[in-house]
C-alpha cells in the first residue's frame, strides 16, 4: 500500500474500538514505520485498562515509538464533530504535531474504530492542511 506523499511522510489515524489486544495496533506501527503515536482522547482511559494512556505508552516505548497524549485535541461534542474544550490549546497542539509530522511518521490514536464516526478525521484534516502531508485512516 503506497500512502506516502511527495515528502515521503504520512499521517495515519487509528481507533482501537473494542479490540482485546494490541495485535493490529502493533502491526500498523511496524508496517508503516510509525515513530510517534499521538493520543487525541480528552481522557486517556478506556473500558479496558489496556487502552489507558499509561499502558499504550509502555507498549510504544518497548517498540521504540514515542507516545504523546494531546488531551486538548479531544472532543467535547459527544459526536464525530470535533469541538475542543479550548481552541487556543488545540491550535498549539496542532502546530506541535505538524512540526513532528514534517520529520516523522505519526499515527493519530482515538477510541472509535470507524474513522467516519470519529473526531480524529477532523484533527487529521487540520494536520493535512497545515503540513500538506497525506492522511490515511486505518481500521
Amino acid at each position: 500500500m503506497n500512502i506516502t506523499d511527495i515528502s515521503g511522510r504520512y499521517i495515519l489515524t487509528f481507533g482501537y474500538g473494542n479490540r482485546k489486544n494490541y495485535d493490529v495496533f502493533l502491526d500498523y506501527l511496524k508496517s508503516f514505520n510509525i515513530e510517534y503515536v499521538i493520543d487525541v482522547r480528552t481522557i486517556t482511559r478506556a473500558w479496558s485498562r489496556q487502552w489507558y494512556g499509561d499502558r499504550i505508552s509502555i507498549v510504544c516505548e518497548k517498540n521504540n515509538i514515542k507516545y504523546i497524549s494531546k488531551t486538548a485535541l479531544g472532543n467535547t461534542s459527544g459526536n464525530k464533530n470535533w469541538v475542543p474544550a479550548n481552541q487556543e490549546a488545540a491550535n498549539e497542539d496542532l502546530k506541535e504535531i505538524a512540526e513532528i509530522a514534517q520529520k516523522c511518521n505519526v499515527l493519530i490514536l482515538c477510541a472509535e474504530m470507524n474513522a467516519n464516526r470519529c473526531h480524529r478525521t477532523e484533527v487529521a484534516s487540520c494536520l493535512e492542511h497545515l503540513t500538506a502531508i497525506s492522511v490515511k485512516h486505518l481500521e
